[in-house]
């Protein structure tokens, strides 16, 4: 069903090839860029995160880390001894609440003698 303005399959096909060969080698040239600085990026990011993220690197960050650490959980301590005290005080109260014992109502003569208590 070719008609006479379709190009023949066989440039088209040709075209296509062609480009496919551009593509991957702008790939692969771009994938031999990449691995080329590979190395010397994961050595900087190595570098970076031993100096930074990992170990302190002096004793005075060590120092601090462990002032840090044994405040908060001075602050946890604290916080639980709080909570346990205030837990206690409500016991305490709610103990001491006991049900009144209902007063007897008023008379009647007495209401419209005396008046309301």
């Amino acid at each position: 069903m070719a008609t006479e303005t379709d190009p023949p399959e066989g440039a088209d096909h040709e075209d296509r090839i062609e480009r496919l060969e551009t593509g991957q080698g702008k790939i692969l040239s771009k994938l031999d860029e990449i691995l080329g600085s590979g190395g010397k990026i994961h050595a900087a990011a190595e570098e970076h995160e031993e100096t930074k993220l990992g170990r302190p690197s002096s004793i005075e960050d060590q120092v601090r880390a462990e002032l840090a650490r044994a405040d908060t959980e001075k602050a946890k301590a604290k916080a639980a001894e709080d909570d346990k005290s205030e837990r206690q005080t409500i016991r305490e109260q709610l103990a001491k609440l006991t049900e009144a014992r209902p007063e007897q109502p008023q008379p009647r003569r007495q209401r419209v003698m005396w008046g309301k208590r």
